[in-house]
């Protein structure tokens, strides 16, 4: 970890198992550790270089959640917070926050399935998705191509054999 990266860690409970996910979620303060804004899908090589951009800054990460979908995660906590995890303007905070809900929290399991730190990590998707991509097509353009590479030999071949029965039949 680089001078001032931020560790996003979710704070564990002894009696957790015995927990609920609302019951976790009053005490916890996980959700005022970050900000998480969705992405569109990388398509271009463009998109992918911002992406990259991205990532080469503190404090900043890329996932892909279970939808899907891609997002960028900002660690970076609300000023609001306090040390002891309680909210300094609970009364008033803002309605996102009130909206929060615990089955929204990635912390009690809904988490991510790509994860990317570093714009290596992110390069490495992208190969590993280009040779599955490839892997994916090539028998189909091979059989193809083999398909096209017979017929045109049979072709040729009966090109041939009509052009020897015509000097046969001349002669």
């Amino acid at each position: 970890m680089t001078k001032g990266e931020i560790e996003l860690i979710f704070p564990k409970f002894p009696d957790e198992d015995k927990m609920t996910e609302s019951e976790i979620c009053v005490r916890c303060h996980g959700c005022c550790m970050y900000v998480t804004v969705p992405l569109d899908s990388p398509r271009s090589k463009d998109q992918k270089d911002l992406f990259r951009w991205y990532l080469l800054h503190r404090n900043v990460e890329i996932y892909i959640d279970h939808d899907r979908q891609w997002q960028i995660l900002f660690k970076t906590p609300c000023t609001k917070l306090l040390d002891n995890g309680m909210c300094a303007v609970y009364e008033t905070r803002p309605q996102i926050c009130r909206d929060y809900k615990a089955d929204a929290c990635s912390r009690v399991g809904k988490d991510y399935i790509e994860l990317f730190k570093t714009p290596a990590e992110l390069d490495l998707y992208f190969e590993s998705r280009k040779s599955t991509a490839a892997k994916k097509t090539a028998p189909k353009t091979a059989g193809k191509t083999a398909k096209k590479a017979i017929k045109k030999a049979i072709k040729k071949s009966a090109k041939n054999a009509a052009k020897k029965s015509t000097k046969k039949a001349v002669r």
